[in-house]
């Protein structure tokens, strides 16, 4: 794993739980940029402008990047 990844896996330990608990997010994890960087992907249920505004489009340097996931229902 490169340095990004690891400083992005430590500020999901760090915040990760607050954010799960903030209206809208179904998910936090990992993923890429469309130029292959590494961001934090935050999962909303659905696109809220309020949620994103929450957000900076950096942090430490890791970008955060938005995904639509819909409704999470357990199985």
């Amino acid at each position: 794993m490169d340095s990004s990844h690891n400083k992005a896996k430590k500020i999901i330990e760090r915040y990760g739980e607050i954010w799960m608990g903030m209206e809208y997010i179904t998910s936090v994890g990992i993923g890429k940029t469309d130029e292959g960087d590494t961001a934090i992907v935050i999962s909303l249920e659905k696109d809220n402008p309020s949620t994103r505004d929450i957000f900076p489009a950096e942090i430490e340097d890791i970008p955060v990047r938005f995904k639509i996931s819909g409704t999470i229902t357990p199985d």
